[in-house]
C-alpha cells in the first residue's frame, strides 16, 4: 500500500504534464479503444464526480449558499445568455453546421464533471466550483431543450428525459459512493491524501480522453485542414472564455460598489467562474442526441477534450499569474 501511496502521489505532483502528454498518446491509440471504453463512460463520469465530492469542504458548500446571488447570476449568464451568445457569432460567421452544433452544445452543457478536480490543481475555490457544477447539471434538464430550440430550431430532436435519467443517475451515485468514502476514510485521511487523490483524478481523466480521443489520429489523416481548424475553434472557444469571463469577473469587482455581492467575491472565487465558462461537459449532452448528429460532430467532442486537459497547464500560469498579484 505504501508504495501505491508513493506512486499515486508522484502522478498527482505531476498532474498538469500528464494531462497534456495524454492528448496525443490518446489520439494515436486504435479507433478500436474508443469502441471498448465507450460503454464506460458514464462510469468514468461517475469516478471523476465522486473525487469531487469526496474532497470537498460540506462547510465552506454551505457557506457559498448562504449568498447565492453570485451563483445565481453567474448560472443565468452560464447557461442562457452565453448559449445564445454563442449562437449569435456562429451565424454571424456563418460556421459550418458541425461547428455550429458544437458550440452550442457545449455552450449548453452543464459545467465539467472534474471541474472540481481541475480547481483543486489550479489552487482556485474548489467548493464554489462544485457548486457551480452541481447547480448547473440539476438545471439542465429545464435549460438545454428551451436554448436548443431557440438557437438550432428544427435541425435536431432532443430527448429531455434520458438527459434528465442519465444526470438523475450519474450525480446520484455519486453522491452515495463519495458518502460512503467519507466515511470509510474520514476527514483528516482525506485531507493528508490530496496529492494521492490528485493522482487518481488524473488517471481516471486519462482513461476518459482514451475515450474521446482514440482514432482521431485517422481522422486527421483523412482530412487535416478540417481537424485542424476544429483544434483552433475548440481552442479559442474555451480559453476565450475562460479569459473573457475572467476580465469582467475582476472588471465588475473593481466597480463592485454597483454589485455588491460580486464586488466582496476574493479573486479565487471569480477565477473559478471563468474557470468552469470554459470547460464543459459536453460528453452528457452529446450521449442524449441522436446518432447521426453524435456521428457529426464526433470530431469536435474529441478536439474538444485538448484544451481542457491543456487548461492545468496554461491555465496554471494564467491564473498562477492573476493570483499572484492580489498579494
Amino acid at each position: 500500500m505504501g508504495a501505491l501511496s508513493v506512486l499515486l502521489a508522484s502522478i498527482g505532483n505531476r498532474a498538469s504534464i500528464i494531462l497534456a502528454l495524454s492528448l496525443p498518446l490518446c489520439a494515436y491509440l486504435p479507433a478500436s479503444v474508443s469502441k471498448v471504453l465507450l460503454p464506460y463512460m458514464s462510469f468514468i463520469i461517475i469516478g471523476l464526480i465522486t473525487l469531487a465530492m469526496i474532497r470537498v469542504d460540506l462547510a465552506r458548500v454551505l457557506g457559498h449558499l448562504k449568498n447565492p446571488v453570485s451563483l445565481v447570476l453567474f448560472l443565468v449568464g452560464l447557461m442562457f445568455v452565453f448559449p445564445l451568445s454563442v449562437d449569435w457569432i456562429a451565424r454571424y460567421f456563418s460556421l459550418a453546421a458541425p461547428i455550429h452544433i458544437g458550440l452550442v452544445l457545449a455552450a449548453c452543457a452543464p459545467p465539467l464533471g472534474s471541474a472540481p478536480n481541475l480547481a483543486y490543481l489550479l489552487k482556485l475555490d474548489g467548493e464554489l466550483v462544485f457548486n457551480i457544477t452541481l447547480a448547473g447539471t440539476a438545471i439542465i434538464p429545464l435549460t438545454a431543450p428551451w436554448v436548443i430550440g431557440m438557437t438550432l430550431g428544427d435541425q435536431m430532436t432532443f430527448d429531455q428525459w434520458a438527459l434528465f435519467q442519465k444526470l438523475l443517475i450519474t450525480v446520484g451515485s455519486s453522491f452515495l459512493l463519495a458518502f460512503v468514502v467519507r466515511k470509510v476514510l474520514g476527514r483528516e485521511r482525506i485531507k493528508r491524501s490530496s496529492t494521492q487523490l490528485d493522482g487518481v483524478s488524473t488517471l481516471i481523466m486519462v482513461l476518459f480522453v482514451a475515450t474521446a480521443m482514440a482514432g482521431v489520429s485517422e481522422i486527421i489523416e483523412n482530412d487535416p485542414f478540417y481537424m485542424v481548424l476544429l483544434l483552433i475553434v475548440v481552442t479559442i472557444a474555451n480559453f476565450g472564455s475562460q479569459f473573457f469571463f475572467s476580465i469582467i469577473g475582476l472588471f465588475i469587482r473593481r466597480i463592485g460598489h454597483l454589485f455588491r455581492s460580486v464586488g466582496s467575491m476574493q479573486t479565487e472565487s471569480i477565477l473559478s467562474f471563468s474557470m468552469v465558462a470554459g470547460n464543459r461537459n459536453l460528453g452528457l449532452v452529446a450521449a442524449v442526441i441522436p446518432i447521426a448528429f453524435l456521428q457529426e460532430i464526433l470530431p469536435f467532442l474529441a478536439l474538444y477534450q485538448v484544451p481542457i486537459y491543456l487548461t492545468p497547464l496554461l491555465g496554471g500560469l494564467f491564473y498562477g499569474y492573476l493570483l499572484k498579484r492580489k498579494k
